[in-house]
C-alpha cells in the first residue's frame, strides 16, 4: 500500500466499514424504538414503598399490557416490572416483565409491561421485582 493510500485511509483500518455499519443499525433501532403512549387514565395503582405505580390495563386480542408511569423520590437507574395473570385460586398462570431504564428520581418515567393471556386470568398484578438505587456505579 502506498504511503498516500495509508494517509487516507483506504485498506488501513477495515475494521472502520463494520463499525460504522453497527453504528448506523444502532441509530436505526433507536429510531424505530416508538416512545410509550401512556393513557390519560390510569385507574390503577401499586404502591411498593419507594415506588408508585399509575397504570392502565390494555386488553387487546393476543396480549394484555400494563401501561403508565413510575415514579421514585430515590435516583433509579433501572428497574424491572412484572404483571402476573392470576387465577380465581391465586395462582399465577401468565407473567411477562420489562425494564424501565434512564434513570429517576422525583419525576414520572413511562412503562410498558406485556403478556400473553392463556384466558385462566381473573386479575392483573403489577410489581417492581428489581430495582437498582443510587447513582450509577454505586
Amino acid at each position: 500500500m502506498t504511503p498516500r493510500a495509508r494517509l487516507i485511509g483506504c485498506g488501513s483500518f477495515p475494521w472502520m466499514g463494520l463499525a460504522l455499519g453497527v453504528l448506523v443499525l444502532w441509530a436505526a433501532a433507536c429510531a424505530a424504538r416508538s416512545p410509550i403512549a401512556v393513557p390519560a387514565d390510569l385507574p390503577n395503582r401499586t404502591d411498593q414503598g419507594e415506588f408508585q405505580l399509575r397504570w392502565a390495563l390494555v386488553r387487546e386480542s393476543a396480549t394484555v399490557r400494563a401501561v403508565g408511569l413510575m415514579e421514585s423520590h430515590r435516583i433509579v437507574p433501572w428497574a424491572t416490572l412484572a404483571l402476573f395473570g392470576v387465577d380465581r385460586n391465586g395462582r399465577v398462570v401468565s407473567r411477562g416483565q420489562s425494564d424501565v431504564q434512564a434513570g429517576f428520581g422525583g419525576s414520572r418515567l413511562p412503562f410498558e409491561v406485556a403478556l400473553r393471556p392463556t384466558g385462566r386470568e381473573e386479575r392483573f398484578e403489577l410489581v417492581v421485582i428489581h430495582a437498582h438505587q443510587g447513582k450509577p456505579g454505586d
